[in-house]
């Protein structure tokens, strides 16, 4: 099969005549999709705003039992969702969609306290509750909170991933999540995320000699 080549000048040149042709004919060349207005393009940029003082704490204690091997490599994740959908732009300014929840991932440190417990302080408002869209107050919520951890951090390491919803730590609740220690440091899949059970029924009976567990914890902080 042949294929002819075009210079750059050649292809301007032809796009020019069109144009031209287009004009004669009352035509108007083909728009490449929705423009913008100012006002959508300044909410395109919306940043929902981070509560730089918060102050409704939270102790995460996190305890880590016949653990496989050291977890050099450890983060922690608070989640806020927003919770009222009617302050978010209608879909006449989204271009007929729905305006997708806004959510936020805030990091937190965790420090140990001793051999396989650690703990670290989350806040319930570490979002700042605002009119963003000229529709009313936006008001945050924490959602979840998750740790993840791997062996080293080194890139293909099982990901193991220990997540508490928000409301169970508001109740002070404790949850306890089994894995399964042939997963450590790595899987048969790369970077494989490891969410662990509630339930170590769940795994196979043979498999079920060969568990570690990350329990979380929580309780309130008085200022």
């Amino acid at each position: 099969m042949l294929i002819k080549k075009f210079t750059a000048s050649a292809v301007i040149a032809a796009f020019a005549v069109w144009v031209l042709i287009a004009a004669a004919a009352g035509c108007a060349p083909v728009s490449q999709g929705p423009v913008s207005t100012p006002a959508q393009k300044e909410k395109s940029k919306m940043e929902y705003r981070q509560n730089p003082n918060p102050t409704k704490a939270h102790q995460l204690i996190m305890r880590i039992d016949n653990a496989p091997g050291e977890f050099g490599w450890m983060h922690g994740f608070m989640q806020y969702d927003v919770t009222n959908r009617e302050c978010l732009p209608p879909p006449d300014e989204n271009h007929g969609h729905l305006s997708p929840i806004p959510t936020r991932s805030v990091e937190f440190d965790l420090t140990q306290e001793s051999p396989g417990e650690y703990s670290g302080i989350v806040y319930t408002d570490g979002m700042i509750d605002e009119d963003y869209h000229g529709r009313g107050v936006c008001r945050w919520k924490l959602m979840n909170v998750q740790v993840q951890l791997k062996a080293t951090g080194t890139e293909g390491e099982t990901l193991f991933m220990a997540d508490i919803f928000g409301e169970e730590l508001l109740a002070g609740k404790t949850k306890t999540l089994y894995f399964w220690k042939g997963g450590y440091p790595h899987s048969s899949v790369r970077d494989f995320p490891d969410s662990g059970e509630t339930d170590q029924d769940k795994f196979k009976l043979e498999l079920r000699d060969d568990l570690f567990t990350i329990t979380l914890a929580s309780k309130e902080l008085t200022p």
